[in-house]
């Protein structure tokens, strides 16, 4: 009786340090994880900063491209208006001449 005691005495610390190494592997398991999560964070919210920063400097180009195109039109524009107003100058001016050669032959 007292060896069969002994044995389940032995058994029973035996069960207690494998719970106790079970314990300290899954809270081994449990750090590890955690810092593989934050370095998967850490990870994803620099490739997600990379990604802002690189639409944002795509935006800006594209805006650029935009108000270079859109500066080109309205310097068109202004060329074409310039002509007009030169043209009707100059029709002006030769009315003008008229009037004062219609004064001067009066």
């Amino acid at each position: 009786m007292l060896e069969a005691l002994k044995a389940i005495k032995e058994k029973h610390l035996e069960a207690k340090r494998i719970i106790d190494e079970a314990n300290a592997e899954a809270d081994k398991i449990i750090q590890e994880a955690a810092q593989q999560g934050l370095r998967e964070y850490e990870i994803a919210y620099k490739t997600t900063i990379a990604q802002a920063e690189q639409k944002a400097i795509d935006e800006k180009r594209k805006m650029a491209e935009e108000a270079e195109r859109e500066l080109g039109k309205l310097l068109c524009e202004a060329e074409e208006q310039a002509k007009e107003v030169e043209l009707k100058a100059s029709k002006n001016f030769d009315k003008a001449v008229d009037a004062v050669f219609e004064m001067v032959l009066q």
